[in-house]
């Protein structure tokens, strides 16, 4: 199965109160350092962005930009949007599934993804599962599921979570979760100045004892 990804970045920021896209994150920047990684284990790489007036930070070499389809329609309408953009390659670059991921989750890894991938088997899309709340944002989606997620739009439905409650969905629960990522960290997202400051400690303390 080849999984490729799909890196939300068309959000608005308010709570963080500048774009958290281009926020420095070590030598790097937040969606920067997300696209880094995941271009080691997934090709291709989608960036969704809102339009093409949105700064975006540098990008490795191949990082795909679509934008969204749908502006401010929330992150389900950019996973479409995503979705389609990749489709658009071709069957013979497109991936079978794709990890899905927001660009102020700095912590994601190969590792996560590797076994996100793995645990997806014939289900649509394998969440992890922290004690029955689902995080559909570090996620693995079969690029079929397209159809259902543009009906559920049309419908009036733009929550991820809402979608990976309508479809077989494998959950993947948290102790499992844990090979990969011990803390978890990959579950976490930087929705405020707090959130990005703590984030900057544990990755500086991850760094100092390497």
């Amino acid at each position: 199965m080849r999984v490729g990804s799909i890196i939300l970045a068309g959000g608005r920021s308010r709570r963080m109160g500048q774009p958290k896209e281009s926020l420095p994150f070590g030598a790097n920047t937040m969606l920067g350092r997300v696209a880094e990684v995941l271009c080691e284990c997934t090709d291709p790489v989608c960036v969704v962005a809102r339009d093409e007036a949105q700064p975006l930070p540098k990008l490795p070499q191949g990082v795909m930009v679509a934008f969204d389809e749908r502006q401010d329609q929330g992150p389900l309408a950019a996973i479409a949007t995503g979705m389609r953009a990749l489709l658009r390659r071709g069957a013979s670059t497109a991936a079978d599934a794709v990890f899905i991921t927001a660009c102020d989750a700095p912590f994601v890894t190969a590792r996560v993804v590797e076994l996100l991938a793995a645990q997806l088997g014939d289900a649509a899309c394998s969440v992890p599962d922290d004690d029955g709340m689902l995080h559909p944002l570090c996620a693995v989606y079969r690029l079929s599921c397209l159809p259902e997620i543009d009906a559920m739009l049309q419908r009036g439905i733009d929550a991820p979570r809402a979608f990976a409650k309508s479809v077989q969905t494998k959950r993947v629960p948290t102790t499992t979760l844990r090979q990969a990522d011990p803390e978890l960290r990959c579950l976490r997202a930087c929705n405020t100045m707090d959130d990005y400051e703590a984030a900057l400690r544990d990755a500086a303390r991850t760094d100092d004892a390497r």
